[in-house]
């Protein structure tokens, strides 16, 4: 079966047992043995942000076959859906970390707004409903901004009406902002950038770009001065909960903070999803107004090269921003923010190959390219000058809680797709397709591709189903009009439900 048949049929799978009575929206995932939709708590979930490779997917579909019956199935699902999580009050959508939909009720699974590297495909959503989604993108930054003046955000927003407020002065000031409430995490923050890049970049509008830019800059300003390390976020607590995790003599020191602490967690977020999230940017906002976005994944893929990345074992070690590498033994179990496992290194996998990868076809830089390579050959593939032959295997797991256990496999196909498109180098294409025939065996289901495991439950958020059309794209010597891969989560926490349901009495 060629990749394009596998995809078409693993949409029809989808469609067919995920689809709803109540309308066009679709399940967020099956049970292997039975067929079925997920059901939980009494809800059948339908998460829209669980559903973006998916319908990234689909439109890659109908752009490359030229069958317009692909466009038409997205537009149907995304119009019925674009309608039924729109909260009118707020113009926030019922999506994302902590609010649902459950389609057996056909209302909303309320908890609050969040977005933690959801990266929606807001060109498709754009094309369906326009209007709606400028009102989206505009109201996610008034839900999450609680200081303009210094773009201090928090995680989590409500779903209310707001005041306009982008017109105010955006100041900067002095970093790191010490708050004890706000949480200026980089996951939600390089949604919240993406959203106003992208929306720039459909509609015109210079505002959000704008915006974005003034947001990308705080996460720049944390850098450390001679290394050009940078962690997780622009505020930190007092006291400080990172810092009591740690043994002496590091709990001792008063730099360390949740801004300076480069965490296993650290590594894979702001180096890892947000840095291909910003080179796609990046791309698709061309050299001028997409200089700021390479340059600032340029700098944190150097530093990180420079004072975490063991040639010897293929692995990233955590950090403090100086460059003072961190161990297992250096932090207490069970106190403060920062355990031991957060502490422990990440080794090669397809996540930190794609960013590298990515970044030496978008700069060129020759020592992207060695740390792809070597990160290559930490998987066990050999040297990528010769094609690979993939009997079993590909990337090691991803180990995140919110992420597709498989999403790092599709990571590392897009990555040998980026050095080809770099390159020119057959051999890269060659083994990208043995890559792709290899995880087409492994994950695929009596028609449907699976997220992760063979039994058990499945979401229909995979990204493989878009990797094999890229690759297919490539072979067919084109796949730049495909949409972009974004390596992101697939979650429902539903802490805030329960929590809402507990004070309900329900």
């Amino acid at each position: 079966m060629g990749f394009i048949d596998a995809v078409d049929k693993h949409v029809q799978e989808v469609f067919a047992h995920c689809t709803h009575k109540n309308g066009a929206m679709l399940s967020d995932g099956l049970d292997l043995a039975t067929a079925q939709p997920l059901i939980w708590e009494g809800n059948m979930l339908s998460n829209l942000a669980c559903q973006q490779n998916f319908l990234r997917a689909l439109d890659a579909l109908g752009t490359l076959t030229g069958n317009d019956k692909y466009h038409n199935q997205a537009d149907e699902w995304i119009g019925c859906a674009l309608d039924k999580i729109h909260d009118i009050e707020s113009d926030l959508f019922y999506w994302g970390g902590h609010t649902s939909y459950d389609l057996l009720t056909d209302a909303p699974v309320l908890g609050n707004h969040e977005m933690k590297c959801v990266y929606p495909h807001y060109a498709y959503l754009y094309k369906v409903h326009p209007e709606r989604m400028r009102r989206f993108v505009k109201a996610v930054w008034h839900a999450h901004i609680w200081d303009w003046p210094t773009l201090l955000f928090n995680r989590h927003g409500i779903y209310e009406a707001w005041e306009e407020k982008w017109d105010i002065e955006f100041e900067g000031g002095p970093l790191p902002i010490v708050e004890n409430t706000a949480l200026s995490f980089v996951n939600t923050g390089s949604d919240l950038i993406l959203s106003g890049a992208i929306l720039h970049a459909l509609s015109g509008d210079e505002t959000p770009l704008r915006w974005a830019k003034h947001l990308l800059s705080r996460y720049d300003q944390i850098r450390h001065p001679e290394t050009g390390l940078a962690g997780y976020q622009f505020n930190h607590r007092d006291p400080c909960r990172v810092r009591e995790s740690f043994k002496p003599p590091f709990s001792e020191r008063t730099d360390i903070n949740e801004v300076t602490v480069i965490t296993n967690n650290v590594i894979q977020v702001r180096y890892g999803r947000a840095a291909v999230t910003f080179l796609n940017a990046a791309q698709i906002l061309g050299d001028e107004k997409g200089k700021a976005f390479l340059d600032v994944v340029t700098a944190d893929l150097e530093a990180l090269a420079t004072h975490c990345y063991n040639i010897d074992d293929h692995s990233f070690y955590p950090a403090i921003n100086d460059g003072t590498r961190l161990y297992l033994e250096n932090s207490n179990e069970g106190i403060g923010y920062c355990p031991p496992t957060k502490l422990r290194k990440v080794p090669a996998n397809g996540l930190m190959f794609l960013s590298y990868a990515r970044a030496y076809h978008l700069t060129g830089i020759v020592r992207f390219r060695e740390i792809a390579f070597s990160l290559a050959k930490g998987m066990g593939w050999g040297d990528l000058n010769a094609p690979v032959d993939f009997g079993s295997g590909g990337s090691p797991a991803s180990d995140e809680a919110w992420v597709s256990k498989g999403q790092n496999d599709a990571c590392a196909l897009f990555s040998l797709l980026e050095l080809h498109s770099a390159t020119g180098n057959n051999a890269l294409l060659q083994s990208a397709t043995s890559l792709g025939e290899q995880l087409l065996r492994q994950y695929q289901v009596n028609g449907l591709i699976v997220s992760d495991s063979r039994e058990g439950e499945t979401n229909i958020d995979t990204a493989l189903p878009l990797a094999l059309l890229h690759l297919e794209g490539a072979k067919q010597g084109d796949r730049t009009a495909l949409p972009d891969f974004y390596p992101n989560n697939t979650y429902f926490d539903p802490k805030i439900v329960i929590r809402r349901w507990e004070e309900e009495g329900r």
